[in-house]
């Protein structure tokens, strides 16, 4: 059997970039729930994409907190390479948003896969990294064990006297701080495989220009 290439058709250079895919999933059940800036949600989701929108302030930082630890999150994936999130699905118990999430997955593609190192160590320092699909998840577990602050708008659902808050959305100082008090717990919580037959270039094409043999180490 022989893979024919469209040179003509596609003008697919071998000199290009190789790009990359990972699929990642995030078991949130795993870290806890509670009304505390450690509360462990992490999600795109904000309050008002709920069919019930969250009931109290406390419960709608919550959701706050979550859209904070995502941005965090994105942040720490594309220091190396540009990056495109493809196929999200956040799953809950119930399209609610007191509801906390039990499932985030979602694809990465980087425009630039050579420059993902596939060194490092874990944020509790009991493993060492090997992968690529091994550095992404480390990246996501210093993002989720990290502390930051920011001012957000945020759903307010507060009434007084009956009446609900004629504001709804108020800008706030949301503090994110780790989803859990061990590192580990954060660690086996994640999940990311490499889709290694992803790539606009062939293995021959790869080797012929060199891209199958280069990495890139931590700093």
């Amino acid at each position: 059997m022989a893979i024919v290439e469209p040179k003509a058709l596609y003008k697919v250079s071998p000199a290009e970039p190789q790009m990359g895919y990972f699929t990642v999933s995030i078991d949130c059940t795993k870290f806890t729930d509670t009304e505390t800036v450690n509360g462990g949600r992490v999600s795109p989701c904000v309050a008002t994409d709920f069919t019930t929108k969250p009931t109290t302030l406390a419960q709608s930082l919550l959701v706050s907190r979550g859209t904070l630890r995502w941005k965090m999150m994105m942040e720490s994936l594309s220091i190396r390479s540009n990056v495109r999130v493809h196929n999200i699905v956040t799953t809950y118990a119930t399209d609610a948003g007191d509801t906390a999430i039990s499932t985030l997955a979602f694809g990465l593609v980087f425009d630039t896969v050579d420059f993902v190192p596939n060194v490092g160590t874990t944020i509790d320092g009991s493993t060492t990294t090997s992968t690529k699909a091994g550095f992404l998840k480390d990246k996501i577990a210093e993002a989720l064990n990290t502390t930051r602050v920011e001012n957000m708008s945020v759903y307010d659902p507060t009434t007084v006297g009956g009446t609900a808050n004629a504001q709804l959305l108020r800008t706030l100082s949301v503090e994110a701080g780790p989803v859990n008090a061990g590192g580990g717990n954060i660690v086996d919580a994640i999940t990311v495989s490499e889709v290694t037959a992803f790539g606009p270039l062939t293995s021959a094409q790869r080797t012929a220009a060199g891209t199958d043999t280069t990495s890139y180490s931590a700093e």
